[in-house]
């Protein structure tokens, strides 16, 4: 119910796209993906991309032992969100990503490039593109910024593996809109929210953010992802500052 009155509301206020967690989507029973199913194909529910994507409790600097548990649920949420027509997940999940205290930092991201890795088969097996998301540095020490982000893409340089771009993110790290031009190839899709994870349109930045998406023909999703009081009223808000700044 959550997520069918959810994106109905969305649709309702204003948005052309939803996203939640994969966490709700892998707390459904099997009756509730199916009724999900059933809500698509019906034409009554649209669910674009999930973040959020790895839980906590399986961290990708682990053992061998850690390393298949972890892979199997990324096979199982990526089959799942599939199923129900997910487009895009995002690997944020900066905890999961954290580079433990004294651990050799080579061989940390050697794990974290066969998991991206293994998450690029995975969604190509089920048509899903994963977007890399860049956190601040007060959320996981691995991948903080956009730039960085696009040189582990391009890096891989793997099929299913894209870009995201954060304002929120780029504004608490002081990054130059010019990383989106430079970027605009591989940029999939975007997150946006004011310096202090509000509702977008409080400050320079986020205007500035969406200035330069237009400049370079970006098309894909910008995702209000912030904290909210009023939700109905400030989704509201947010959704007719987006237009009118993306008109």
């Amino acid at each position: 119910e959550r997520l069918t009155e959810g994106c109905r509301m969305m649709r309702a206020l204003g948005y052309d796209a939803a996203e939640a967690t994969v966490g709700l989507i892998m707390a459904l029973s099997e009756d509730e993906v199916a009724a999900l199913q059933a809500a698509r194909a019906a034409g009554t529910f649209s669910l674009d991309a999930c973040n959020s994507f790895i839980p906590g409790h399986l961290p990708i600097i682990t053992d061998e032992a850690g390393t298949a548990v972890l892979y199997a649920y990324v096979d199982a949420a990526i089959a799942r969100m599939a199923s129900i027509g997910v487009r895009y997940v995002v690997f944020g999940s900066g905890a999961v990503r954290r580079i433990p205290d004294g651990y050799d930092r080579a061989a940390a991201e050697a794990m974290i490039d066969a998991f991206i890795t293994h998450v690029d088969r995975a969604c190509g097996a089920h048509g899903m593109t994963c977007v890399i998301e860049p956190l601040n540095k007060a959320e996981t020490n691995w991948c903080n910024t956009v730039a960085e982000g696009a040189a582990v893409v391009r890096r891989l340089n793997l099929e299913h593996v894209r870009l995201l771009a954060d304002g929120y993110h780029m504004s608490r790290e002081g990054e130059p809109y010019s990383v989106l031009t430079d970027n605009a190839d591989i940029l999939t899709h975007c997150h946006i929210a004011s310096s202090d994870r509000k509702i977008p349109g409080g400050t320079d930045y986020e205007g500035g953010f969406l200035d330069t998406l237009k400049k370079i023909g970006y098309a894909g999703i910008v995702t209000v992802e912030c904290g909210f009081g009023d939700f109905r009223g400030e989704a509201m808000t947010a959704a007719e500052w987006l237009r009118a700044k993306l008109a």
